[in-house]
């Protein structure tokens, strides 16, 4: 689900229900950019799989999860090698483009990895900062198109349980945060 937040990036929940076992919820940021939704939806996704060994930091193990889940690692070595003294800012646009994962994720998972070293990654960071995609609004180039990354489920859930007659109109239209009237658009569009 995407809500719109103040303090929160994303979260895991279990949403308990009455008489079956409790729903996997992931609630993210509406307003957070879409490179970084997808990160934190597979950050939150890592939290709900890891079981993560005591005395491991549980934050940095979903962060690595994230990374690996949406950068396989011989993905990234086919397109950058195994081994680099730097990576050009073109590149990281190209393969942000690829994965779409940000600049900054890009960069993390090439130190992780071992393509760069801690000395290319600080340079690189450094240059992001001077850039001004450290901070908000974190206007890297080739951002995604924020409508591209809304969840779509519960909206299709909601549109079923309207057309199998388990909620009604202004239910529907209630759970969609929209009016009756923006619902009925909705249902009237003509699918080419």
């Amino acid at each position: 689900m995407s809500l719109d937040l103040d303090d929160i990036d994303g979260l895991a929940a279990k949403v308990r229900r009455r008489d079956r076992d409790a729903a996997r919820v992931i609630v993210i940021k509406r307003s957070t950019w879409s490179e970084r939704k997808r990160f934190n939806l597979a950050h939150e996704l890592g939290h709900m799989v890891l079981h993560v060994m005591p005395g491991i930091d549980e934050e940095k193990a979903a962060h690595r999860f994230a990374g690996a889940f949406l950068v396989p690692a011989d993905v990234l070595r086919a397109e950058v090698g195994a081994n680099r003294s730097s990576l050009s800012l073109g590149e990281l646009v190209a393969l942000k483009v690829r994965f779409g994962v940000s600049i900054q994720a890009l960069t993390y998972r090439c130190k992780d990895l071992g393509i760069i070293n801690q000395a290319a990654f600080s340079k690189l960071f450094r240059t992001f900062a001077e850039r001004g995609w450290r901070t908000a609004p974190f206007a890297e180039p080739a951002t995604m198109k924020p409508e591209l990354e809304e969840p779509k489920r519960f909206e299709r859930l909601c549109y079923r349980a309207l057309a199998e007659g388990i909620i009604g109109e202004s239910r529907a239209a209630e759970l969609l945060d929209i009016s009756v009237r923006e619902l009925d658009a909705r249902l009237d569009q003509v699918v080419a």
